[in-house]
């Protein structure tokens, strides 16, 4: 049940949250025909702006915010924690593997091997060069 009430909210934030970001893109274009067109104080370009922040956005912003809300009660009953530090992997304790030391030993004897060997290509290019 919980599950079901997850995916429902969650299509029900996407479809709103959809339609205020296209209802916050939407005015874009009355606003440039409201500067093209202008008209100085009182004038026509002046009213459709006016119009498009006292009476438009108002409910654009409404909108944005009841998604918003729907976003985080579907957050809840899905049981996810995206607002925690366990998300960021902060909120767990990382423990050392039980073989930490004999990986340690392995890799420095990887690496005192891969010195010997560098030693030796050295050893063999100086006496390359030595030779001609």
């Amino acid at each position: 049940m919980r599950e079901k009430a997850y995916e429902v909210l969650k299509k029900i934030y996407g479809i709103t949250m959809t339609i205020a970001f296209f209802g916050g893109l939407l005015p874009l274009f009355p606003f440039i025909i409201a500067l093209i067109i202008g008209g100085g104080e009182g004038g026509t370009g002046e009213a459709i702006g006016s119009w498009l922040y006292k009476e438009y956005y108002p409910w654009v912003i409404a909108l944005a915010s009841i998604a918003v809300l729907i976003g985080l009660i579907a957050m809840y009953v899905g049981k996810q924690e995206a607002f925690s530090t366990k998300s960021f992997g902060m909120g767990k304790k990382k423990e050392a593997p039980a073989d930490a030391a004999e990986e340690a030993k392995e890799v420095a004897e990887a690496v005192e091997e891969e010195t010997e060997v560098a030693e030796e290509i050295k050893e063999e290019l100086k006496r390359e060069k030595e030779e001609e």
